[in-house]
């Protein structure tokens, strides 16, 4: 049963990594946690691998549809890649439990933002309209 739950929470991320270019830790760390009974560091550890792998095809294939602004991805990757070793040290300190918090928070907050940051109040809220 988890090879048939993993195998639709891999495709389920795929579809999501290719077409909406997330990095798909959204999808597949609650897949595993709640789906798979997979312990948070873990799943954290695991999406991380499946999400280099992911990223490299989506990056390729946005790149082939002049997607990809390399000017503004060398400026971000060198701080991206310094900062992910801090965040792993950070993450091997703290309980899963809190892990899950931080992360269910940040997709909610992005979430949220992604669906009201075009509506022209949000805009002015943010001094941007």
């Amino acid at each position: 049963m988890d090879i048939a739950i993993g195998i639709v929470v891999g495709l389920v991320a795929g579809v999501f990594v290719g077409m909406l270019g997330i990095g798909g830790g959204a999808i597949l760390i609650p897949g595993m946690v709640l789906l798979m009974d997979v312990e948070q560091h873990t799943a954290q550890g695991v999406s991380l691998a499946v999400i280099a792998a992911t990223a490299l095809l989506g990056a390729i294939t946005h790149y082939r549809q002049g997607n990809v602004r390399l000017r503004v991805a060398l400026w971000i990757a060198p701080a991206a890649i310094l900062f992910s070793f801090f965040g792993g040290t950070v993450a091997d300190w703290i309980s899963g439990s809190l892990l899950r918090q931080i992360l269910g928070g940040i997709i909610i907050a992005m979430g949220i933002y992604m669906v009201a940051g075009d509506l022209p109040w949000w805009r002015k809220w943010l001094g941007r309209g």
